[in-house]
């Protein structure tokens, strides 16, 4: 089957769409969990392996690391799937990138928290709900 008569096809449509809006949805509650959860000092550390070998036993790291290697491998393919039918396809993309352990990325988180209005932002939302806030990285 062809991707045009896939997408004329009304099951595939209706579901699509479904899914669109559900994940939608499943987004708007986890992303502000997510921030609740991630730990005060996380951003003050050279490298995100520095932070978890103090923090935890490191072979823990690594599990989490190749499941959530698999997640975020698995949300990118839906995403592109996404590109192409009704739903929020660059934000699943988006996803797969903050879920993988890439290299070069808990640069590219420390650099975005620098930036004043994220962390205002994060910080007077981690606040309101009773957490400490980020620790603004030195280097």
């Amino acid at each position: 089957m062809d991707i045009l008569n896939l997408l004329q096809n009304e099951t595939f449509i209706f579901y699509a769409a479904v899914f669109s809006v559900l994940f939608f949805f499943i987004s708007i509650i986890l992303i502000p969990y997510v921030i609740l959860k991630i730990p005060h000092d996380y951003f003050s550390y050279s490298s995100k392996k520095e932070y978890f070998s103090r923090k935890r036993d490191i072979a823990v790291y690594y599990m989490k690391m190749a499941l959530r290697n698999i997640a975020a491998l698995l949300l990118f393919f839906l995403g592109i799937l996404l590109l192409v039918t009704p739903g929020q396809g660059l934000l699943t993309i988006l996803l797969s990138f903050l879920l993988a352990d890439i290299p070069g990325k808990y640069k590219i988180e420390k650099y975005l928290i620098r930036k004043e209005k994220n962390y205002n932002l994060l910080n007077r939302f981690r606040r309101k709900h009773g957490k400490k806030s980020f620790i603004l990285p030195e280097d």
